[in-house]
């Protein structure tokens, strides 16, 4: 897509490309190498307990803890709740539960609300899924209430686009209830004031919206949408104005290295004010699940690793995210059925929204049930892998074996799994 680049076209609302040429001023923090060390040796994801201590030290220490000086106030990052709440604490708990083999949850689940979208987007990952089925607004309440009884804390409705659901500001307001933290994944296409208004009202903690690109012509090109770059930053104003923590959300392809898209979109989100910048890897998923070419190299994945890492010793904004670190072996790991799971508007329960191979369905048996079996499987009950999605021998023993024509998710059995 790069001959659709243009630097110049009318981006005025929201980017200067002048000063998205900067770099971000990347300081190397003096005891990187001690702090691997600790990662590797004690910290996450070896040590028991490790998760929930640290989520009580930046809690307790946010002022004294580099890499929370600078994001919002009352957050270490957007994917888990608000400090000081009950669903903050509910995740703690879960972690020590499933450090110690007792009975949890996921600490955080993706609900797609529906596959409609106004959007046409080349990198679709919700592609191939089976249409129709979409969960009424009680199934997906009751959904809901199971993920919370897990202990979950961050319920991330995503789609499709879910701001097409006319209950969603209802189904905000029940995960609200839960003391839950509800989350919301947007393109940004129905975003104005009166619907900024609405999911403010009924308690939307925190808004992503998703950008491909910092110029608006090449996100607008990829995703099928003439002006939606615009609409979308117009929304993220809109939304800082009436108080939702808002972030960004982008992923990384060859060319998002090469170009540093990600010093672009840091400087782009300070001016529209967003705290944190979430920056995927290009996983082949949806319709790109054949297309395993455009897996970053591991110079590119040290390169994204470095972007974060290297902020650490900055004292401003916004933060950054980014999978290649965090899914690195030596900090968290893959999330999928540890950390996160993912149902599909229809109910299938995945281990993440890339991921297209189901574990079960949550309109047929309880979701607990369901997350103990994928818990529990040759796959996913291995403690150190990276994203598994981007490791070929997972693909080559999953993915591979998905006929073209299978409506996605897949179930897993027939993949060389047990269930």
């Amino acid at each position: 897509m790069s001959e659709i680049l243009e630097k110049g076209k009318d981006n005025s609302n929201c980017y200067k490309p002048g000063i998205c040429e900067q770099e971000i001023k990347i300081n190397r923090p003096p005891f990187r190498k001690l702090r691997r060390f600790f990662y590797r040796n004690l910290g996450p994801p070896r040590m028991p307990g490790s998760f929930s201590l640290g989520c009580y030290l930046v809690e307790r220490f946010p002022e004294r803890i580099p890499f929370t000086k600078y994001a919002s106030p009352n957050y270490y990052t957007y994917y888990i709740p608000p400090f000081r709440t009950r669903a903050y604490k509910r995740v703690v708990l879960q972690g020590l539960r499933r450090d110690f083999h007792l009975p949890s949850g996921p600490a955080a689940v993706t609900l797609s609300l529906t596959e409609r979208c106004p959007c046409s987007c080349y990198h679709c990952s919700a592609w191939g899924r089976s249409k129709g089925g979409e969960m009424d607004t009680q199934s997906t309440k009751d959904v809901i209430r199971q993920c919370v009884d897990m202990l979950t804390g961050c319920i991330v409705f995503t789609g499709g686009e879910p701001m097409m659901r006319e209950d969603l500001c209802e189904l905000i307001e029940y995960t609200t209830s839960l003391d839950a933290c509800p989350q919301l994944f947007t393109c940004g296409y129905f975003l104005d004031e009166e619907s900024v208004e609405r999911l403010a009202r009924s308690g939307l903690a925190v808004l992503f919206v998703s950008l491909d690109s910092p110029y608006g012509s090449e996100h607008d090109s990829g995703r099928g949408v003439d002006g939606l770059f615009e609409k979308a930053c117009r929304g993220i104003r809109l939304a800082v104005r009436q108080g939702i923590s808002v972030g960004i959300s982008t992923f990384a392809t060859h060319q998002f290295v090469s170009g540093r898209y990600a010093e672009k979109f840091f400087h782009l989100g300070r001016q529209l004010g967003v705290n944190e910048i979430t920056v995927f890897d290009v996983t082949p998923t949806g319709k790109m699940l054949r297309d395993e070419e455009l897996l970053l190299t591991p110079e590119e994945h040290d390169h994204l690793c470095q972007i974060q890492e290297g902020q650490y010793a900055r004292k401003d904004g916004p933060k950054i995210v980014t999978m290649s670190y965090v899914n690195d072996t030596d900090i968290i790991g893959c999330f999928g059925a540890k950390y996160q799971l993912h149902i599909t508007h229809n109910g299938f329960v995945t281990p993440c929204d890339f991921t297209p191979l189901h574990f079960g369905n949550v309109l047929d048996e309880p979701l607990r049930q369901i997350w103990k079996r994928m818990r529990e499987h040759p796959e996913y009950s291995k403690k150190l892998v990276p994203c598994r999605m981007q490791d070929m021998s997972f693909r080559k023993k999953y993915i591979d074996k998905i006929p073209d024509d299978a409506a996605l998710p897949y179930p897993i059995e027939g993949q060389g799994g047990h269930l």
